[in-house]
């Protein structure tokens, strides 16, 4: 047998971690370069910003909106009239009344899809608002408002198919807001 030269062996063992070491920087550059590849197919670390999306968040004007010609007046004149008459004093100085202003958001819906109702009574701080339908006259809806901050917000759900008119009338005043029309179906 052959004497075994401790060099020798130390030269194995070095030259054996040499490969090793060569052959993990090789696999680990393999995989550096696919998973960069991958990340740059894939759109990872792009920094592009895009707005797609238009503001959706709509405040009330405050006008009253305007009537379609395709409906008939309300029986009584122009103007809507209170569900209650209340006498009104003749001449009494007064600071003119803002008036009640009404927006219906959707005004197209699905028949029972929850429709808002809001809008602003600058002047009506604490007033309870009637919501109102224009059937064969005005006729309360099963539905309230509490003017808060001088606006107020409520919803509904109605199955009425077809277009329909709303207003909201102060129960104590007797002031109504402008008539809104809703579309259901």
């Amino acid at each position: 047998m052959a004497p075994v030269d401790e060099d020798s062996s130390w030269r194995m063992i070095l030259s054996g971690l040499g490969a090793l070491v060569v052959v993990s920087l090789l696999v680990g550059g393999v995989v550096g370069v696919l998973a960069l590849g991958a990340a740059r197919l894939s759109g990872v670390g792009e920094s592009t910003v895009s707005t797609t999306a238009a503001p959706s968040l709509y405040i009330p004007s405050g006008r009253p909106t305007t009537r379609p010609e395709s409906f008939p007046d309300p029986p009584g004149g122009k103007e809507p009239s209170p569900a209650s008459p209340t006498p009104t004093p003749e001449a009494t100085p007064t600071k003119a009344a803002k008036p009640i202003t009404l927006q219906i958001v959707p005004a197209r819906a699905s028949s029972g899809q929850r429709v808002d109702l809001s809008g602003v009574y600058p002047t009506g701080e604490g007033a309870t608002l009637q919501v109102q339908r224009l059937e064969s006259g005005w006729v309360d809806f099963p539905v309230t408002a509490q003017v808060s901050g001088g606006g107020y917000r409520t919803y509904i759900y109605t199955e009425r198919v077809g277009r329909s008119r709303f207003r909201m009338v102060d129960t104590a005043s007797g002031q109504a807001s402008n008539i809104a029309v809703l579309t259901i179906g």
